[in-house]
């Protein structure tokens, strides 16, 4: 039996939670769980996180559950919403997919860093090291730390404040991304940079990434700092999170999607329009200038030198304007 889940009950959210911390192996894992606004649709024990807009269904990444699960759930996800489309799915999902007459495109990589063996050496890597080294030298200092006992939830919410004054966005993007939680979540870790006078000036929010009931890694949620923060704040806070992440053991950290980057679109039957279209977006002048700047954005992720890993858009229309503005809309990114 199938069951359609629109409110966000403390009992739906536990369950919801309990299952990402067995099967929540993947980056938007954790927040497909907590993030407000979504809506659930389930099968035995396992969920799809979605949202509507304009009589679009839009899923957000994988299904949350037994892997033996996946394919029923979204064979009967399909029967009830006909008009859909899939953002930021792995392949797993898009083979699915793919068995279903979608057309796969890949939309963007996510970036894995392995820790075990991973060091911040080498020329590519250089930035990361010259941003750490002059934070200190200049008297900066990163560091954990909680709402509860550290940093006035106010402080932080002021830094967010005055961060999107000097965005071209005046508002969070959701949906895609988790907007800022401004309370302390189990297992969810903060980092911030301290001015040499010791008040906070930047910071980064890392989500948790669950195997088995483990914590096996972190992606970074939130980012923020003052306009008159060093530029290299975000490179010395991620760098001395990842050596706090790699003296705890952690697996791994994923730095999240690069949209529209390392896009080849070879291993699926690709919609050919979106190929197009998407094909350009990275490096168009006007896209980077007036909306995102992607190419910016993926030229950071690629300072760490990790493995990049694609992500997928999946539907089964030939057209997709409407579904992709419809997306953006309730996303608030248009």
């Amino acid at each position: 039996m199938n069951v359609l889940d629109s409110h966000q009950s403390s009992e739906s959210l536990q369950r919801r939670l309990q299952l990402v911390r067995e099967f929540g192996s993947f980056t938007q894992a954790y927040s497909t769980a907590v993030q407000s606004g979504l809506e659930y649709f389930w099968l035995g024990n396992t969920y799809l996180a979605f949202r509507r807009k304009w009589g679009v269904t839009c899923v957000l990444a994988d299904p949350v559950g037994p892997p033996e699960e996946h394919e029923p759930l979204l064979e009967e996800f399909l029967r009830k919403f006909r008009k859909t489309c899939f953002w930021q799915i792995s392949r797993t999902t898009a083979e699915i997919l793919a068995r279903q007459k979608f057309w796969i495109n890949e939309m963007g990589c996510d970036t894995r860093l392995d820790l075990a063996n991973y060091d911040f050496g080498g020329k590519k890597k250089e930035r990361l090291r010259h941003a750490a080294n002059w934070l200190g030298k200049h008297g900066f200092m990163v560091r954990e730390g909680t709402f509860a006992e550290d940093v006035p939830v106010e402080t932080i919410r002021a830094i967010s404040d005055v961060w999107f004054t000097s965005r071209r966005a005046k508002k969070s993007v959701y949906f895609f991304n988790r907007p800022p939680t401004y309370e302390d979540e189990p297992d969810v870790r903060k980092f911030f940079l301290f001015s040499p006078v010791g008040q906070p000036v930047a910071f980064v929010f890392f989500d948790p990434i669950f195997r088995a009931g483990k914590v096996i890694g972190h992606s970074p949620a939130v980012k923020r700092r003052l306009p008159d923060a060093p530029m290299r704040a975000e490179e010395g806070i991620m760098k001395a999170a990842i050596e706090k992440f790699q003296q705890e053991s952690i697996e791994r950290v994923m730095l999240g999607l690069s949209p529209l980057a390392g896009m080849e679109d070879r291993q699926f039957r690709a919609n050919p329009l979106i190929h197009w279209s998407w094909g350009r977006g990275l490096n168009a002048w006007w896209v980077n200038r007036f909306f995102y700047n992607l190419a910016g954005h993926a030229d950071f992720k690629r300072r760490f030198d990790g493995i990049e890993e694609q992500t997928y858009y999946a539907s089964d229309c030939l057209f997709n304007d409407f579904r992709v503005i419809a997306s953006l809309r309730l996303a608030g990114a248009m």
